[in-house]
């Protein structure tokens, strides 16, 4: 081998190893864990119109360590045939059924088996079937895709539970997740004209979180592959994390979303009700009284401040989603809604 050849030879191998040493400083070396363990089959599946949506026929386990002033807890997540959750294993969704509820994590039942869910509650509430259909982290949009996808169950009422973030999270190609990487999903966005619409997830946002909650790189294809797409992840999540969309932007996107919701409600023959869960006790967004219009409301704060008035806690410690007493009351208030209302 020639002077020039070791040279060129040399060159590749320095620029090989300075690769291989940059994905696994971006890719590895600097993604925190996360405390989470989980167990059993995948919580989600990737869905390329949403994003992510719920592992048909499923079971799986989440286990959270302790943290201050907060026990180790665990909390178990059946899925049916359509993704809806259900009390245990083997369910199938009915053909038909009266109330359908749509919404992020405070309505999935966050640390709550199934049974302690306000969808739950409220089938007991109502004497009536209900399917569970919301899952953690989601916002309007895919709660909207969701609805139509399982449109088919020709439900009477959807109830749709929205939380402030909401606004925000409707815009975002990536998803709230653990990790400092985009967990993609459908977004709302504007076209040449300036009128909005929905856009499907960049790419595939559970497959790379679930290869990096596994853990497992021992193979080197797997972990250059999953470094590779790491990479490209960090770099969506740094532009979707740096734009920031207008309020005038993220109230048009809601009102836009909702529109949607009534229209695709009244094709199925159904009454939507959009359900304010606060978070922290903190009052609705104005812009959602501004973006409503005829659609019905149940805003459930001065619900949730009475209660705190009375010395009752409402939201996991050290956490923030709504507690066991929280989906109680929630249900509470939505079943009276719908019988002073006539909804079913």
């Amino acid at each position: 081998m020639n002077k020039v050849s070791k040279t060129i030879l040399l060159v590749l191998v320095s620029t090989a190893a300075s690769v291989l040493a940059g994905i696994g400083i971006a890719a590895y070396l600097t993604i925190p864990s996360i405390p989470l363990i989980s167990e059993g089959d995948r919580l989600l599946v990737f869905d390329p119109e949403i994003g992510a949506r719920a592992n048909p026929s499923s079971h799986a386990r989440r286990i959270y360590p302790a943290v201050a002033n907060r026990k180790t807890f665990a909390f178990d997540i059946y899925t049916d045939d359509r993704g809806a959750r259900v009390d245990g294993p083997g369910q199938r969704s009915p053909e038909q059924v009266d109330v359908m509820v749509v919404g992020d994590s405070f309505s999935w039942g966050y640390a709550l088996a199934n049974q302690d869910t306000y969808a739950r509650h409220l089938a007991r509430e109502l004497d009536t079937g209900v399917s569970n259909f919301a899952m953690a982290a989601y916002g309007t949009t895919q709660s909207l895709q969701t609805m139509r996808r399982n449109g088919g169950l020709t439900p009477k009422l959807i109830v749709y539970g929205i939380i402030a973030h909401h606004f925000e999270r409707n815009l975002m190609a990536c998803l709230p997740s653990y990790y400092p990487f985009c967990f993609d999903a459908s977004h709302v966005t504007w076209n040449a004209a300036g009128e909005p619409y929905i856009a499907p997830p960049q790419s595939n946002g559970v497959r790379r979180f679930q290869r990096h909650l596994s853990g497992d790189f021992t193979n080197p294809v797997t972990w250059l592959t999953h470094g590779i797409d790491v990479i490209r992840g960090r770099i969506e999540y740094a532009q979707d994390t740096y734009s920031t969309p207008s309020d005038e932007k993220k109230e048009e996107a809601l009102a836009f979303l909702l529109r949607e919701m009534e229209r695709s409600a009244s094709a199925i023959g159904a009454k939507l009700l959009v359900v304010y869960l606060p978070t922290n006790y903190y009052s609705a967004p104005q812009g959602l009284q501004r973006v409503i219009g005829d659609t019905r409301l149940l805003d459930l704060t001065e619900a949730f401040q009475r209660q705190r008035d009375k010395g009752t806690n409402l939201y996991i410690v050290g956490d923030g989603h709504p507690n066991q007493a929280a989906h109680e009351l929630i249900s509470r208030e939505i079943a009276k809604y719908v019988r002073d209302n006539g909804l079913l």
